[in-house]
């Protein structure tokens, strides 16, 4: 006991600085319910192991995340009531994180189905897919980011390819067409805002496309 007091000494001023995940949040109503129903007042770093199935360093976090009650002599103790009011406070705070690592997962599971299927139906056809980096600047694309081999004009839509070989050419429009995606993904108002200010403009001779817009030419 003295030496698992001495280690929630030392580690405390760690565990301050660098908190844990909570991995027992999707438990959290579960852990309430037998705070609830407990009649103990006081609860040990064995307890809290056991009722938020943790480890001995993130059982410590824990404990000073509470707030610990005794001394290395009659050992560090949370209270129950206090512990209860602490974990209803986090599961209202930070319950939405379930749901959004709950959609995350979906979102996963279903892409990565859709893209194996994709594949798998490709293959039996004797296509094989473009392959291609996914680098930062196409995951993070805007409509002002987008380059000029991109031209946006009412009704239309031009994807510019430099004079090469078929299969890099084909590449090349590919990694376009994925930074376009990405950019109306990522900045659908902006987009709507562009095509609004060029239909607007479409009596003109030669209505502007988008990255002369963009661009100020």
């Amino acid at each position: 006991m003295a030496r698992s007091n001495a280690i929630l000494e030392s580690v405390a001023g760690y565990t301050r600085n660098m908190a844990l995940p909570r991995t027992w949040l999707p438990r959290a109503e579960e852990i309430l319910d037998v705070l609830k129903r407990m009649k103990s007042k006081q609860l040990d770093r064995a307890a809290i192991e056991e009722l938020f199935q943790l480890q001995r360093r993130a059982a410590i976090d824990l404990l000073n995340q509470v707030g610990c009650t005794g001394d290395r002599a009659s050992g560090f103790l949370v209270e129950r009531t206090s512990l209860l009011s602490w974990v209803e406070k986090i599961f209202k705070e930070e319950s939405w994180l379930l749901q959004r690592r709950k959609s995350a997962a979906e979102e996963l599971s279903r892409s990565m189905a859709e893209v194996q299927a994709i594949r798998e139906a490709m293959a039996k056809e004797g296509r094989r897919p473009v392959a291609f980096p996914i680098v930062d600047k196409y995951l993070r694309a805007t409509c002002a980011s987008l380059p000029h081999a991109i031209r946006i004009e009412h009704g239309r839509i031009t994807i510019e390819v430099a004079d090469d070989a078929p299969e890099e050419m084909r590449q090349t429009a590919c990694q376009l067409l994925y930074e376009f995606a990405m950019a109306l993904n990522n900045d659908a108002d902006h987009f709507r805002d562009l095509i609004a200010a060029n239909h607007d403009a479409r009596g003109s001779t030669t209505p502007p496309s988008l990255p002369a817009a963009l661009h100020g030419e």
